[in-house]
């Protein structure tokens, strides 16, 4: 009689469901070890999460300045170096910082730092010129925004007029590099800019920034900058070359030609519309 009943159940529906799922679990288990698992890279475009600006700003009930910084803070921990090669100002960082925008007008870092690593990281040279734009309504005077949207629209973009009328308005600050005056002169005769004067502008930016993702970026450009400037002069053997690279290094000889120590991709201005460099695939190391 006892037995009747333990066996009734042991082998009763739910436990042997029970067993078939212990089963299961193991064979699982079993599965998940032998195989290798796809890895899924996934860009942070796509996995970044970005919340509309005006509903943050409705909800945010007089904590704008608390939620502004929750939001800067996780937007640099989550940054990216990946180029956004569309112009349609849909590029994370651009949204976030056009979020911040929108929360705290007044918060400067967000369109100096915002722009620069628009322009410079992501290559979102429009989500720069908005970012850029809409810090200058609320500091118009200010002289790293004026100076950085007048090398962006004039240098990057092509924009000549708002360019010049940024780098204007700066040309008699006590902070303006020597040369601005004799570029906005050339600007105003829109006969376009030289190497050289090129490789003075960004390296002043590199200069004067502190940002470690920036001051690298800016750097490779000033090693492809200078190569150029230093090979055509030594190779077209005119006087008064400089012998070493960026880095400090020895330009090398090889035969009747002078070379850089290392490859480097030459540095070219993107022109609005363009999303790619010519040669951008083109890694050399003469001329």
């Amino acid at each position: 009689m006892y037995f009747n009943k333990v066996s009734k159940h042991v082998f009763s529906p739910e436990a042997k469901l029970g067993v078939a799922a212990v089963v299961l679990f193991f064979l699982a288990c079993v599965v998940n070890q032998k195989n290798e698992k796809p890895v899924l890279n996934l860009s942070k475009q796509d996995t970044a999460i970005n919340i509309n600006k005006d509903l943050l700003v409705f909800l945010s009930a007089g904590n704008k300045r608390l939620l502004t910084d929750l939001i800067w803070v996780q937007t640099l921990i989550e940054s990216d170096v990946d180029h956004y090669k569309k112009r349609d100002l849909n590029s994370w960082l651009f949204l976030r910082f056009n979020t911040v925008a929108s929360l705290d007008p007044y918060f400067y870092q967000n369109y100096l730092y915002g722009g620069l690593f628009l322009a410079i990281i992501k290559d979102d040279l429009e989500g720069a010129d908005v970012i850029y734009d809409k810090g200058l309504a609320h500091f118009p005077e200010d002289y790293r925004l004026n100076y950085n949207a007048g090398f962006l629209n004039y240098y990057e973009m092509g924009n000549t007029k708002k360019g010049l009328a940024y780098l204007e308005k700066v040309q008699d600050h006590p902070r303006a590099p020597v040369f601005l005056r004799s570029i906005i002169n050339k600007l105003r005769l829109d006969t376009g800019a030289s190497l050289e004067e090129v490789y003075q502008l960004v390296r002043y930016h590199h200069a004067t920034t502190d940002e470690e993702k920036l001051k690298a970026k800016l750097g490779r450009d000033l090693y492809s900058i200078k190569a150029e400037i230093d090979l055509t002069c030594l190779n077209n053997r005119r006087s008064g070359c400089d012998h070493r690279d960026w880095d400090g290094d020895p330009y090398v000889r090889r035969g009747d030609r002078y070379h850089t120590a290392k490859p480097f991709l030459p540095y070219r201005i993107n022109k609005r519309g363009e999303t790619t460099s010519p040669l951008e695939n083109q890694k050399i190391d003469t001329f």
